[in-house]
């Protein structure tokens, strides 16, 4: 079990200039996850994968139902339904076999693909219906379907947003990709085009450098430099491809699904999830409203009414959210509630107690978590170190918590290994949670250093833990004891240790 103690911190992350930063960040590119495993492990990853396959195949599994949607959808746009139900299958195994499936934590996985997928084939059969004009052909659609799909296609990439040219070299070295654009009948170069286009955000240097490398792309499709109505036709189609890749996920599911999006997008862009809120109803503000008001509501109108007012629906919830966040961060900044910790030991669980951790458990959506079962089971383990977080009183209303143990009870990242596993002086952080409402207000910071003083108490030297590397560099820019152990790209969800030598704790 991997959760990360990265859930909450006290305020933003680090200055993006700092020269802790630049000697920390990249001074080396590995991620243990992608490198040569023993032919065993390989053997047992592969296994592994069968229960997931299986339930795929028999429709049971989440991606098996946008599967089954997709190709249906495409099939009443004139698509071959057997290459179709091959292509997808193709991009399934592809970003599974990588890490990118289901269980990857980070935005751009196997499900955004497909939703994506989806959502822009919804729309573009809704334009004829709408009567907007785009003027879409078989063609069109064909390369848009293929776009969709492996938009995101960077398999080895260095952090969790993708990289269009190494998304551009993996289709151009990917056979099977290559032999369904041939029996489609449709241009490799006008595919990879659209892909550029999907660069986000699209102004600034970003813009310069992908339109400079789409109408390359368009030279090398044959569409001479004076056809200036067909270069303007798929650039249009490539604006299409990024509105629909933007709000796709946010229309087709509840607000649940779209919480769960934008905590996974902040993790990626190194966000304090206390700014989730703010920024998703920014995102969605200028979107709508602004720069990219046009195209947004030519998508946005192709797509039923259903999907139109799940986007509507979440983008007020995101607005009702900030709201409450606000209100509830002025009542403490002004002390009309204070935020206390306490340190719980397994006799003082009762099931009340019990309910409210499983709750925020439930809502806090870590990375890498272990099962409800399991977590419930250690809440009462002797050797659990658990600390809550409340309102006004150690007997308040509950808001946070902070949990772990002893490192040896816990199976570390493929790819981590700490010297001192065996010897019982490393207390391991499990995770650090904080209702949403209350994020940004202190209260992480509170829990992981109560959690630091009991594990101290406990004769611990030193504790672990996996957090945002952002994170771990701005402990050790404000002075903290702190040693990054083992990076891991894309998703920077690093194994820092943090020394206890220097905390001073009561009796």
């Amino acid at each position: 079990m991997i959760p990360t103690d990265s859930t909450n911190e006290q305020s933003q992350l680090v200055d993006n200039n700092t020269t802790s930063r630049e000697s920390i960040e990249d001074s080396d590119h590995s991620n243990p996850l992608i490198e040569p495993s023993p032919w065993w492990y390989e053997i047992g990853r592969r296994i592994r994968l069968v229960p997931w396959w299986l339930r795929y195949d028999f429709g049971i599994a989440q991606e098996s139902d946008l599967r089954n949607r997709i190709v249906q959808l495409a099939s009443s746009l004139g698509l071959d339904r057997k290459i179709v139900n091959k292509i997808v299958r193709h991009a399934v195994s592809e970003f599974s076999k990588h890490g990118l499936g289901p269980d990857y934590y980070g935005y751009h996985n196997i499900d955004h693909e497909l939703e994506v997928t989806f959502f822009t084939l919804l729309a573009a059969k809704g334009q004829d219906k709408q009567g907007l004009g785009i003027g879409l052909s078989q063609k069109d659609l064909v390369t848009l379907f293929i776009a969709a799909l492996f938009h995101d296609y960077d398999p080895l990439k260095r952090f969790d947003k993708p990289n269009e040219d190494s998304i551009e070299r993996f289709i151009r070295n990917d056979h099977r990709i290559l032999q369904f654009i041939s029996e489609l009948g449709i241009s490799l170069d006008i595919v990879i085009a659209l892909i550029y286009r999907t660069a986000y955000p699209f102004k600034g240097m970003i813009a310069e450098q992908a339109t400079k490398k789409i109408q390359e792309l368009f030279s090398a499709a044959g569409i001479p430099e004076n056809d200036s109505s067909t270069r303007k036709h798929y650039e249009r189609l490539g604006w299409f491809l990024s509105i629909s890749d933007r709000i796709a996920g946010y229309s087709l599911g509840n607000f649940e699904h779209s919480k769960e999006l934008a905590r996974r997008n902040a993790h990626s862009l190194g966000w304090h999830p206390s700014v989730i809120n703010t920024e998703s109803v920014k995102y969605f503000t200028a979107l709508a409203l602004k720069e990219e008001r046009e195209m947004f509501q030519r998508v946005f109108e192709g797509v039923p009414e259903q999907y139109r007012q799940n986007f509507s629906d979440n983008v007020m919830n995101f607005r009702q959210a900030w709201s409450k966040e606000t209100e509830i961060r002025r009542s403490i900044r002004d002390k009309q509630v204070s935020l206390v910790t306490a340190v719980e030991g397994p006799y003082t669980i009762d099931s009340n107690l019990m309910r409210s951790i499983q709750h925020i458990y439930k809502e806090s959506h870590a990375p890498m978590r272990t099962t409800p079962k399991r977590f419930r089971k250690s809440l009462a383990e002797a050797d659990t170190i658990l600390v809550t977080l409340r309102i006004d009183t150690k007997n308040g209303e509950l808001v946070g918590y902070a949990k772990g143990g002893y490192l040896e009870k816990y199976k570390l990242r493929r790819g981590t290994h700490d010297e001192n596993f065996g010897q019982r002086n490393t207390a391991y952080i499990e995770s650090i949670c904080v209702k949403p409402d209350f994020w940004g207000e202190t209260g992480g910071g509170r829990l992981r250093m109560a959690f630091h003083a009991e594990a101290k108490r406990r004769g611990c030297k030193f504790v672990t833990g996996y957090v945002h590397r952002e994170v771990a560099i701005r402990r050790i820019n404000g002075g903290e004891n702190v040693d990054i152990i083992q990076k891991y790209n894309p998703d920077k969800l690093d194994y820092y240790r943090a020394h206890l030598d220097n905390l001073i704790v009561s009796a």
